[in-house]
């Protein structure tokens, strides 16, 4: 038997051992730096959305996360802390509207999984697996897409899931191909196809296919979301320098619009032209 200074010194071994895993988890606050982190290692990514006046939130991050069998999936993912108060556009992007929010991506940045409110570790193990299984949404997508090549609702999905991983030349083929299929399932799809092809447009900054895709829009779908198709088409209008055409259409979205935040976004770019 190990005399007790022996033993004393085993055990604080052991515990330095197992402090040393725990501190060894690392949390960016860069979201840039995850989402390439993610990239360079085929890893999903894990977003806590957190606020500090939050106490679920502290609640989340002293008693949830280091448990053992969270921090066994959590090993699984690059890890994102985030205060959502200083990231408005990410708030916007994934529908935040409270803390916390807990937000599951795969590999590109594509959302598989949320969690909106206090979980209970149960829950946040049970997501961490159901997102890690949809790791590799692009793959899932494709082998779906290359079964029924003409399903106009799989191209739109495709067209969404590089969208949001910011390739919008793939996005723009994908929503293309949705717009043109013939598919007669779902299609309610069309309207959908052609707005986001006209965005993907936009991102690319092809101000050209901006404007004759809103265009295309605006004729076919009256009805749709014409003031935002207004109002990407005079982006466009006033990037190219036609003040005329972009002045025109950003009154119209101005008209439409009943949002004090958005009519003032209107105002604004109106303002700089």
């Amino acid at each position: 038997m190990l005399p007790f200074s022996k033993i004393r010194s085993a055990l604080v071994l052991i515990c330095l051992v197992l402090t040393s895993e725990i501190s060894s988890e690392v949390w960016e606050t860069s979201v840039e730096v995850a989402f390439n982190k993610a990239k360079k290692e085929g890893k999903p990514i894990f977003i806590d959305v957190y606020a500090d006046w939050c106490g679920y939130c502290k609640t989340l991050k002293k008693e949830i996360y280091p448990k053992k069998e969270v921090k066994q999936e959590l090993s699984k993912f690059v890890l994102l802390s985030l205060d959502g108060d200083r990231f408005p556009n990410l708030k916007k992007k994934y529908d935040v509207t409270g803390y916390p929010t807990l937000l599951f991506l795969d590999k590109n940045g594509s959302l598989t999984e949320k969690i909106a409110g206090m979980p209970d570790h149960k829950m946040v193990i049970k997501t961490l697996r159901t997102a890690y299984s949809k790791r590799d949404k692009e793959t899932s997508l494709l082998a779906d897409l290359e079964k029924d090549q003409e399903n106009n609702l799989l191209l739109l999905k495709m067209g969404e899931y590089y969208f949001e991983a910011k390739e919008y030349k793939k996005a723009a083929d994908y929503f293309y191909k949705s717009f043109a299929s013939e598919d007669p399932r779902m299609p309610e799809n069309k309207h959908k196809a052609l707005f986001n092809l006209g965005l993907s447009f936009s991102e690319l900054k092809n101000w050209e296919k901006t404007i004759k895709t809103f265009s295309l829009y605006l004729d076919k779908f009256p009805t749709g979301h014409s003031k935002a198709a207004l109002y990407y088409r005079g982006g466009a209008y006033s990037s190219l320098g036609q003040k005329k055409e972009a002045k025109e259409d950003l009154k119209k979205a101005l008209e439409l619009s009943s949002d004090p935040e958005e009519k003032k976004e209107i105002q604004d770019l109106l303002n700089r032209i």
